[in-house]
């Protein structure tokens, strides 16, 4: 009886242990794919509150595309695998769930925001 309790343990302790590391090997980890996604979204800022306000004249989509596209490079993956990796975690909506609160919380860290052209941050 104390061997199938003590394996009992054992279970539930590992799999109440387990990081958030566990996802296939061809998809993105959770780490970075959260660097990946805050960076794309930096970028989709950077775009549109400040690159495309300066020059109207720029494609708005190809601009928004040459910037994911240096975000991958940054991170060096491929689209494929983003893409790949993006519908992993929209079909595990916990693991995404966990990207987007750190994500949020990053966004609130006062160093990180980014205001808009003429605004400043709000002081402390």
């Amino acid at each position: 009886m104390r061997g199938l309790l003590a394996f009992l343990l054992f279970v539930v302790f590992s799999w109440g242990c387990q990081s958030r590391q566990d996802v296939p090997n061809d998809i993105i980890g959770p780490d970075k794919m959260e660097a990946v996604l805050f960076d794309m979204l930096r970028s989709g800022n950077l775009v549109n509150n400040f690159i495309l306000t300066k020059d109207s004249s720029l494609p708005k989509e190809q601009t928004q595309i040459d910037w994911i596209n240096k975000v991958l490079v940054f991170h060096s993956i491929s689209e494929q695998q983003f893409k790949r990796s993006f519908a992993y975690y929209q079909n595990h909506p916990a693991l995404m769930a966990s990207i987007m609160d750190s994500i949020s919380k990053r966004e609130e860290d006062p160093l990180i925001k980014i205001s808009k052209p003429g605004r400043t941050l709000p002081a402390e």
